[in-house]
């Protein structure tokens, strides 16, 4: 087994945050999807500084966990620590500011 050495691991909540963008027609909230989640956010700045990163958790094996799992590949984050389970679904979080 080889053995890889990370400068930050981190171990924790995944999810997407849909965030307010205005208003229909009709008055209610337009959403748009973001990958987030504590974190994640920190090891993608580590990451994009130079850092060797992974990061482990759970989401679920839906679009939306398919989606942070991408996520955090393309900002250079190992993912092999991430379990993608059809027994859960990924959280979701929902944003509004007055």
């Amino acid at each position: 087994m080889t053995r890889t050495e990370y400068d930050v691991v981190a171990l924790g909540e995944l999810l997407i945050d849909f965030t307010a963008q205005g208003a229909g027609a009709d008055g209610y909230p337009l959403m748009a999807a973001h990958p987030g989640g504590a974190p994640a956010n920190f090891l993608a700045a580590l990451a994009k500084y130079g850092a060797k990163t992974a990061m482990l958790g759970k989401v679920g094996d839906d679009t939306f966990g398919h989606l942070l799992l991408e996520t955090l590949r393309r900002a250079g984050i190992e993912t092999r620590g991430i379990v993608a389970a059809n027994d859960v679904f990924t959280t979701l979080a929902f944003v509004t500011l007055d």
